[in-house]
């Protein structure tokens, strides 16, 4: 087993924890699909509690995975536009472009910390356009 196929299993096993009781408060918290479809307001302060949540689960996700698996390999660039995304209130149409190996596990690790907790996998800023 190479170093980075333990990484990824690492990064995906820290997203599942993060997410599994997140997952739980969320179904607590968002009863009905109403709440789900409310749209996120303009500003960080205009945003509807579930999207707060969402950028908060981000937010902490972000941090603990790379804490636990460092930020070795990891680009500048992908770390520089997940914290826009997240200065935004997770509102900022960002593109955080994986372009390494380590990148790309962060994003699953994130994609799926954040699918755990309600969150649309649309929710991320994981784009490469252009």
């Amino acid at each position: 087993m190479t170093a980075q196929t333990k990484m990824g299993g690492a990064i995906i096993r820290l997203g599942l924890a993060l997410a599994l009781p997140t997952a739980v408060v969320a179904s607590i918290a968002v009863p009905d699909t109403l709440a789900l479809a409310q749209e996120a307001g303009t500003t960080a302060e205009e945003r509807p509690d579930w999207q707060r949540k969402k950028c908060d689960v981000y937010a902490r996700a972000l941090t603990e995975i790379l804490e636990h698996v460092g930020r070795e390999g990891v680009s500048d660039r992908f770390l520089a536009q997940n914290q826009a995304f997240i200065d935004s209130g997770c509102l900022a149409d960002v593109d955080a472009c994986p372009e390494t190996d380590d990148d790309v596990e962060v994003a699953n690790g994130l994609t799926i910390a954040t699918m755990n907790a309600g969150a649309a996998s649309s929710f991320s800023p994981f784009r490469c356009r252009g």
